[in-house]
């Protein structure tokens, strides 16, 4: 099913799921400034003042929502506002660890920096392979994006009507919607939302569309 391009200010004027799946993926709030100098991967990171602001506006966004299943990568920056978004609405979120991050190896939690003056060439590959090549002794997106893939397999059966929220890393965000749309995982950087951006994509039996991308941007 190829993918729609709407992007909207106000998402809740999108029809209700009946013979599909809405998915709400949620790119976690905007970290603290240190975290952008690290090889955070899936490790923990603490979110900004403006951030934590963000939360409270998925608060606002998510009211009129009647929503099914709230998920999460088991990283702090993710599960925090996750359980926020469950509590509102009488839900509980669930920490599934197939939805963390890929994990960076011997980079992971390192000033890139750092990682660059002593690895310039294996950064300058993983980057220009994007999607394909690892960290030293850590994953590509590729390997966690099947990862999720294999949680979304188990999770799609009865989803048929349902909306679920997921937050998640930004990566792995746009990886996981790259497959869904059936494009090649090196475009998935064409995906990106910002730290606390908000997608949608409404998953049918024989495929995906983007329902919204982005959409409280206009806002801005």
């Amino acid at each position: 099913m190829e993918p729609c391009s709407c992007v909207l200010q106000d998402a809740h004027v999108l029809p209700e799921p009946t013979d599909f799946c809405r998915l709400w993926l949620f790119r976690h709030p905007e970290l603290d400034a240190t975290a952008a100098q690290r090889a955070v991967g899936d490790g923990p990171a603490e979110l900004s003042r403006r951030g934590r602001a963000q939360v409270l506006r998925w608060l606002e966004l998510c009211k009129p929502l009647a929503i099914t299943e709230v998920w999460s990568s088991p990283q702090p920056q993710c599960l925090g506002p996750a359980r926020g978004l469950a509590e509102a609405q009488q839900k509980e979120a669930v920490a599934e660890p197939r939805l963390r991050d890929q994990n960076l190896g011997r980079w992971q939690g390192r000033e890139w920096a750092e990682v660059m003056q002593q690895e310039d060439g294996a950064v300058r590959t993983f980057f220009s392979e994007f999607g394909d090549a690892r960290a030293p002794g850590g994953e590509s997106l590729g390997d966690a994006v099947e990862r999720m893939l294999g949680w979304w397999t188990e999770r799609m059966k009865g989803a048929l009507g349902k909306t679920l929220v997921v937050v998640l890393p930004g990566t792995l965000l746009g990886g996981f919607a790259a497959a869904m749309l059936g494009m090649r995982l090196s475009r998935s950087v064409t995906l990106g939302l910002p730290m606390g951006g908000i997608g949608a994509l409404d998953v049918f039996q024989n495929g995906s569309r983007v329902a919204c991308w982005n959409a409280d941007a206009l806002r801005e």
